[in-house]
């Protein structure tokens, strides 16, 4: 009876969050998901600061938690991976309907499974641009090779070693996907399908104090953080000619090898 009850409760919330994107546009749409208990850090922070860059798309925050406690969400992962199947679904009606338009998605926290499975249970041919993961609390032996299928661009792994919640309550609660394994968050994503250049690992440096990122656990989504930073990852040139989508690709390249020097 109480999984019938939450079974009921995750497809209700799925339901609300879908219908609260606003109106669609040729620009596109960008999903921001919140952590476990969805305690709104990031809100305001994303959609204020990707619109600093120039962001023309809508942005659509996605609750997902029921329990609205973050203890709980983190260990009853099962809200998690339903409420990911059903955004994937979202997502894969949203591009059959907008078949000219990106669909991006950033995630925080125990927000980054839910990110991830609703990738993995979007429907060929659908295919998400890119996938920003911050704070993850998801394996970092994470089998990421069914969600590659389902991304054009690439995904964009934020890690630092000091996140307090990462290194603190997950190393005792687990992972958002059951293990007890470092967290992506804390070191990267290194499982399988991570090697084919698709995945780009940012760990923290010094320099992302200037843009508020001290190398917490949610103070990488504050608007400062992500105009000066993520934007970069979404708002990308407008494909007009054959070849723009190339250079669109090299330019992304750049930025992950200027990342990593």
């Amino acid at each position: 009876m109480f999984r019938r009850l939450i079974s009921f409760m995750i497809l209700f919330a799925v339901g609300a969050a879908a219908g609260c994107g606003g109106p669609e546009n040729s620009f596109g749409r960008t999903w921001y998901i919140d952590g476990a208990g969805n305690l709104g850090y990031g809100t305001a922070g994303v959609p204020n600061g990707l619109k600093d860059k120039g962001y023309a798309g809508t942005v659509t925050n996605h609750r997902w938690s029921l329990t609205f406690n973050p203890a709980l969400d983190q260990t009853l992962r099962f809200i998690a991976k339903g409420s990911g199947r059903g955004l994937g679904k979202d997502i894969t009606k949203y591009l059959e309907r907008n078949p000219q338009a990106d669909a991006n998605i950033i995630a925080l926290s125990a927000g980054t499974g839910v990110a991830v499975w609703a990738v993995e249970n979007m429907q060929p041919t659908h295919k998400i641009n890119n996938l920003v993961l911050v704070g993850s609390s998801l394996s970092s032996k994470y089998d990421m090779r069914k969600a590659l299928l389902n991304i054009k661009g690439k995904v964009y792994v934020y890690y630092a070693s000091t996140d307090p919640v990462l290194d603190g309550p997950v190393r005792l609660l687990g992972t958002i996907d059951g293990t007890f394994d470092d967290s992506a968050g804390l070191v990267g994503l290194h499982g399988p399908g991570a090697g084919n250049g698709q995945v780009v690992n940012i760990g923290w440096t010094p320099r992302y104090r200037a843009l508020g990122w001290t190398g917490g656990h949610a103070d990488c989504v504050t608007r400062k953080f992500v105009a000066g930073e993520i934007a970069q990852r979404i708002v990308t040139p407008r494909s007009t000619e054959p070849g723009d989508r190339e250079a669109v690709l090299l330019h992304d390249d750049a930025l992950a090898a200027r990342d990593h020097k």
